[in-house]
């Protein structure tokens, strides 16, 4: 068992090109494990294939992240088709495309998927509906946890896209004997309320903390110190989002899934626990939510 688990990176992306062995080694090196993030069908095809190149250790998710359910959205850090930087096409999730694609690799979750409000496009938010209510049948199918993404307009508060997943999610899932979803999930990047929170854990959703735990507090975006001393340790985990918004002491870096350390270090500060044993408890969390 490792010592930590990044269990939401994104070395499959354009931005690790020149030296993803040497970061994904390093990791590695360290006792830490990465979970490779798929946003549409290219960098899941690439987070699947890398699978094969290492050994226990490196996993994969395969989704369609909900901004690219539209056009236009482009990102240099991200790995488009032959290699080159990705700019949204509007995929439309092809389930049976991504069915075939979950049997060649150690797939351990759908997803990134889920809501992005941060634009408020209504119909941008009808076909990131459709495509994540796509892939929560999937899950369903695969008997696999949801990779979710979430996020909210800090400015419009008359919109929740964590009620709203929530709420797909109780819609579509399968249930089982107790009349709750059957499919279990985690939100990364966690950055709602503390009531998001329990609805969230109320249908088995872990919570997922990335690097903003580390930055100095902005209520207008979360409560993190309060979010992090309600949230049970039993139902946390880290996250990097590599390459994007490294920790401290790392700010203003290229992230990666190393200093997911920095991350499960700040978690145990606020709920004044032993770092070790917030280390060994998130990977256990994250080994049974992703049968690893």
């Amino acid at each position: 068992m490792p010592k930590y688990i990044d269990i939401h990176a994104h070395t499959n992306f354009k931005a690790f090109e020149e030296d993803r062995d040497q970061v994904i080694s390093r990791a590695l090196e360290n006792d830490t494990w990465i979970i490779n993030i798929g946003t549409q069908y290219d960098t899941s095809k690439k987070a699947v294939h890398m699978t094969n190149e290492y050994g226990e250790g490196v996993y994969a998710t395969i989704g369609l992240h909900p901004i690219h359910t539209s056009a236009s959205y482009h990102d240099e850090n991200e790995l488009g088709e032959d290699g080159k930087e990705f700019t949204s096409r509007g995929e439309v999730f092809d389930k049976e495309k991504y069915k075939e694609l979950a049997s060649q690799g150690k797939v351990v979750a759908i997803g990134e998927c889920g809501l992005d409000y941060y634009h408020l496009e209504e119909d941008s938010i009808e076909k990131q509906k459709s495509a994540f209510i796509s892939q929560i049948e999937l899950a369903n199918e695969l008997g696999l946890p949801l990779m979710l993404h979430v996020r909210n307009n800090n400015t419009d508060k008359t919109h929740n896209a964590y009620f709203d997943v929530y709420e797909l999610i109780k819609k579509y899932s399968k249930t089982n004997e107790v009349g709750l979803p059957y499919i279990r999930g985690v939100s990364h990047f966690f950055a709602g309320s503390v009531e998001d929170m329990k609805r969230f854990m109320e249908i088995g959703v872990y919570i997922s903390f990335a690097g903003p735990i580390t930055y100095k507090p902005n209520l207008l975006i979360c409560d993190y110190e309060t979010v992090i001393k309600e949230t049970p340790i039993d139902m946390i985990l880290a996250d990097t989002d590599s390459p994007y918004v490294a920790p401290v002491p790392h700010r203003g870096t290229r992230n990666e899934p190393l200093y997911v350390k920095d991350i499960v270090n700040k978690i145990a500060q606020i709920k004044g626990l032993d770092e070790d044993e917030v280390a060994r408890q998130i990977v256990i969390n994250a080994k049974k939510l992703f049968k690893i």
